[in-house]
């Protein structure tokens, strides 16, 4: 668990903390439908967070009988009930309840202090995205976000920068639809903004839900590591060729490998044994990410 990521899941359960109870409680003030399923979007986003949190502790692990490669892919678990959590608690919910203000409107009330929330909720969201961003910033250097949070094993980061968006754009959308029922005194905006938001947390949920899930999957790190890899084993003087390479994400910045090499003739056995152990380190020396490596002698 790196510094920058328990900083940015922490600052995130912090923004969202507060902003939780400021929307219950401006949601009993006005009894607006978009309030209350933004609440809900709140509370579930701390539930999250502490959810990523146990999971960044279990993957700290040392590995051991039960899980001889270790826990590494703890937060892809912890990140993956996340996903869960966003379509059940937040997305389906909000349009549900949505739907249900369509067709049966209440007019809410105090939708000043909703707007004065509203705006203030969107400044703390915009404080944690940014965190979000810095923290990110280190392993993600030129590439677009959007490839980023689809390539990175830093699974806990992906689901709080995803959170962050989707937070403020749900704010702005809740925003939207409270101005639009004090211009117009239409309570039925109150529902259209719920399921507006609904369908954009379950939108989030589905994007954080693939990728971790191929993670899961035993995916393979991205193609240019893979050929980084197969480069410095074909530079081995003692190699003649890499007859298969399987490489596999365990964990964030873990990685298990497993080659198939030929090698060039040994005078004998334990010649061939020190040649493969030299490999082995000039391997772990060149990718640190590498935790597991086995290599198999073979000639096709």
């Amino acid at each position: 668990m790196s510094a920058s990521s328990s900083q940015a899941v922490l600052l995130a359960l912090v923004a969202n903390g507060g902003i939780a109870l400021s929307k219950f409680a401006v949601f009993l003030l006005t009894r607006s439908s978009a309030m209350l399923t933004e609440a809900i979007h709140s509370t579930a986003d701390c539930i999250n967070q502490v959810l990523l949190f146990i999971g960044m502790s279990q993957g700290r692990k040392a590995a051991d009988p039960r899980h001889p490669l270790g826990l590494g892919q703890a937060p892809f678990v912890a990140s993956f009930l996340v996903a869960l959590l966003l379509f059940s608690v937040g997305g389906l919910y909000s349009l549900v309840e949505g739907l249900h203000k369509i067709r049966h409107p209440e007019t809410p009330h105090h939708l000043g202090w909703a707007v004065g929330l509203l705006v203030f909720a969107l400044l703390l969201e915009g404080y944690s995205l940014r965190g979000a961003l810095r923290a990110a910033a280190e392993e993600r250097g030129r590439t677009p976000l959007l490839r980023f949070m689809r390539q990175s094993s830093s699974t806990e980061l992906v689901v709080v920068l995803a959170e962050d968006v989707a937070a403020l754009l749900g704010l702005a959308v809740a925003l939207a639809a409270v101005l639009l029922v004090m211009a117009t005194g239409n309570p039925v905006w109150d529902g259209i903004g719920s399921v507006i938001i609904g369908l954009l947390l379950i939108g989030v949920a589905l994007f954080v839900g693939v990728e971790v899930t191929s993670l899961l999957l035993n995916e393979a790190p991205p193609l240019a590591l893979r050929a980084a890899l197969r480069e410095a084993v074909v530079e081995d003087p003692e190699v003649l060729g890499v007859l298969n390479l399987i490489a596999v994400v365990i964990g964030h910045d873990r990685l298990m490998v497993a080659l198939k090499v030929r090698f060039r003739d040994q005078p004998s056995g334990k010649a061939l044994v020190e040649a493969i152990n030299a490999l082995e380190r000039r391997l772990r020396g060149r990718f640190p990410a590498i935790r597991h490596l086995f290599v198999e002698p073979d000639d096709h």
